[in-house]
C-alpha cells in the first residue's frame, strides 16, 4: 500500500514514460503536418534571394482525396452502423437497441466529429477518441496525438497497462468537479492568478489497468493528487485505431505499439525533391527568360537601364557585354514525370483520382486501371481503419447506450447483461472504386433477373421469392452508391406483408 507521496512519484514516473517515448515519434507526426500545411523552413531565404519557393501541395492533395473517399464511404448510407443478433440473442432486444442507437447518432453530429479524425489517421497515422456517458447523452470526442501518452512497454494494444491523458481545467471547472465529489476537496487557489478568470492550468489523468480486466483513473494536478485509483465502471474510455500497422524494427526500444504509420510517410522525401525540382526549373526558365547580365564596374550602367524594355544602353566598349549560360532544362520534365510516378507508386493515389492530367498522352485504358488501382488501395486503408477504430469506437458507444440510455427505447427491458452482438458497418470496403462497385452490382442484378425467369418457367415459386429478396438486398446497396438516401424507408411498404 503506497503512501500519498510514493503514490505521487509513482504517477509522475508513468507520465514521465510515456511522454518520453512520445517524443520520439514527435519529430516524424511533425514533419508530416508541415507537409500538409505546406510549411517551408527555407522560404524567407529563398525570398531574398529572389528565388522560387513554391510548394507543390502532393501530400496536401492525396490527403484529400482520401479524405473525401471516406467521407463517400461512411456518409453515403442511412446510418453508419447496424446492430446484428449473434449467438442466440434477443431480436427484439436488438431492434430496440437498434432504435436507441439511431436516436443518440442523431443527437450527435458524427460528419463534423470524424473530419478531425480522418485528418489525424492520414497526418499522424492515428485517430484517438474518447467515449464516455456525459448528463445523460452519449459523448465522442477527439483526442489529439500529443494529449494522450501510452503505456511504452506494451507489445501490443492488448498488452497496454496505462494511458496518461493531459487535459486543460480553468479554476471554476475544477471546483465544480469537487462539488460534484469527482476531485477531492483541496486547496487549488495557489495554482491560479485571480486577475486571469479564464486561464486554464495542465492536469494528467492517468488510468491504469488492475488484474486484467479493471481501470483506475487517478488525477495530479503538478504535485496534487484530486483523484486517487478511481474504479471505472465501464472500462477506460479510448479508442484508437490506424490505416496501416506500424513496423517494429529488430531491437526497438522506443517503439510504441499504439501508434500507426502515416500511409503518407514514404512520400515525404519524394515531396521534398518535387519541390526543389520544380522551383529549380521555375528558376532556370527565368534565366532564360531574364538573363543575367555581365558588366565592367565602370561601364555606369544603371539597373533600371538595363531593366527597361527599348531603352538604349551606351557603352564604351559594346564588346565587353556579357551574359551568363542559362541551365539546360531538357531533362526536368522526364525527371517530373518520374517523381509523380513514383510518389503515385508508394501512396496509391494517383493524378487522375485527383482529378489531374498527366504530362504523357493515356488511354482511357490506362486512366481506369490506375483509378481502380487507387481505388483497390483506398478499399485495403478503409478496411484497417474499419477493424481497428471505426468498429471499437462504435462497440463501446452502444455498450454506454445499453447500459445507460433512456428506458423508454428498451420498453423498460431489465438490462442486467449486455447481450452478444456484432457491428455492421455501412462501408463499401473491398469495392475498387463507386463505378466499378455499381457496375458489379448492375451485373449482379441481371444475373439474377435470369434466375427469376428460369424460376418462373418450371414453376418453382419459392426460389423465385428467394430471388426476389436477395435482388431487394442488392438495390439496396445500389442507391447509396447512386445518391439516394433513406434507402430503408423506401423498402417500408413491405413490412408486415406475408
Amino acid at each position: 500500500m503506497k503512501n500519498k507521496e510514493e503514490k505521487i512519484t509513482y504517477l509522475v514516473k508513468l507520465i514521465s514514460e510515456s511522454k518520453n517515448a512520445y517524443e520520439k515519434y514527435k519529430p516524424y507526426f511533425s514533419a508530416l503536418q508541415d507537409a500538409y500545411l505546406l510549411k517551408n523552413e527555407k522560404k524567407e531565404i529563398y525570398e531574398k534571394r529572389n528565388k522560387s519557393c513554391i510548394f507543390i501541395p502532393k501530400i496536401n492533395a492525396k490527403i484529400k482525396y482520401l479524405i473525401t473517399a471516406l467521407n463517400d464511404v461512411y456518409f453515403n448510407s442511412e446510418r453508419m452502423a447496424d446492430i446484428e443478433s449473434y449467438i442466440n440473442s434477443d431480436e427484439q432486444i436488438i431492434a430496440m437497441w437498434q432504435r436507441a442507437l439511431d436516436f443518440y447518432t442523431g443527437e450527435i453530429n458524427l460528419f463534423k466529429l470524424f473530419q478531425p479524425l480522418f485528418l489525424d489517421v492520414l497526418t499522424t497515422g492515428t485517430s484517438i477518441a474518447k467515449v464516455t456517458w456525459h448528463k445523460g447523452m452519449p459523448r465522442i470526442e477527439r483526442v489529439g496525438i500529443d494529449e494522450v501518452y501510452f503505456d511504452p512497454n506494451a507489445l501490443n494494444n492488448d498488452d497496454i497497462s496505462f494511458i496518461v491523458n493531459e487535459i486543460y481545467l480553468s479554476h471554476a471547472q475544477i471546483k465544480q468537479r469537487q462539488k460534484l465529489g469527482f476531485y477531492q476537496k483541496t486547496n487549488i487557489d495557489v495554482h491560479f492568478d485571480k486577475n486571469e478568470e479564464f486561464k486554464k492550468v495542465k492536469l494528467y489523468d492517468i488510468y491504469v489497468k488492475k488484474d486484467d480486466d479493471k481501470w483506475v483513473v487517478s488525477t495530479l494536478l503538478e504535485e496534487e493528487l484530486l483523484r486517487d485509483d478511481v474504479v471505472l465502471e465501464d472500462g477506460q474510455p479510448f479508442v484508437w485505431g490506424s490505416m496501416l500497422p506500424q513496423l517494429k524494427t529488430i531491437d526497438n526500444e522506443e517503439y510504441v505499439c499504439a501508434y500507426g504509420e502515416p500511409v503518407m510517410s514514404s512520400a515525404l522525401s519524394l515531396q521534398k525533391e518535387i519541390n526543389i525540382t520544380r522551383n529549380l526549373l521555375i528558376d532556370a526558365m527565368r534565366s532564360a527568360l531574364n538573363p543575367k547580365i555581365i558588366l565592367q564596374k565602370s561601364a555606369g550602367v544603371s539597373r533600371e537601364d538595363l531593366e527597361t524594355v527599348g531603352k538604349p544602353i551606351y557603352l564604351t566598349e559594346p564588346s565587353s557585354v556579357g551574359f551568363l549560360p542559362t541551365p539546360n532544362i531538357s531533362s526536368s520534365g522526364v525527371n517530373l514525370e518520374l517523381l509523380e510516378s513514383e510518389i503515385t507508386e508508394v501512396t496509391g493515389v494517383s493524378p487522375q483520382n485527383n482529378g489531374a492530367q498527366t504530362a504523357q498522352n493515356e488511354t482511357a485504358t490506362e486512366i481506369s486501371i490506375k483509378a481502380q488501382e487507387g481505388g483497390r488501395r483506398s478499399a485495403d486503408y478503409i478496411r484497417s481503419y474499419n477493424e481497428t477504430f471505426v468498429e471499437p469506437l462504435f462497440d463501446r458507444f452502444a455498450k454506454l447506450v445499453f447500459k445507460y440510455g433512456n428506458d423508454e427505447f428498451f420498453n423498460n427491458f431489465t438490462r442486467e447483461d449486455i447481450p452478444s452482438f456484432r457491428f455492421n458497418i455501412q462501408t463499401g470496403t473491398g469495392a475498387m472504386n463507386k463505378e466499378v462497385r455499381r457496375a458489379g452490382l448492375q451485373a449482379s442484378m441481371q444475373v439474377f433477373s435470369q434466375l427469376y425467369q428460369m424460376y418462373m418457367s418450371i414453376g418453382d415459386m419459392q426460389s423465385a421469392y428467394g430471388i426476389v429478396k436477395a435482388n431487394e438486398e442488392l438495390v439496396k446497396e445500389l442507391l447509396p452508391i447512386l445518391g439516394i438516401k433513406n434507402v430503408n424507408s423506401l423498402f417500408a411498404f413491405n413490412k408486415g406483408m406475408q
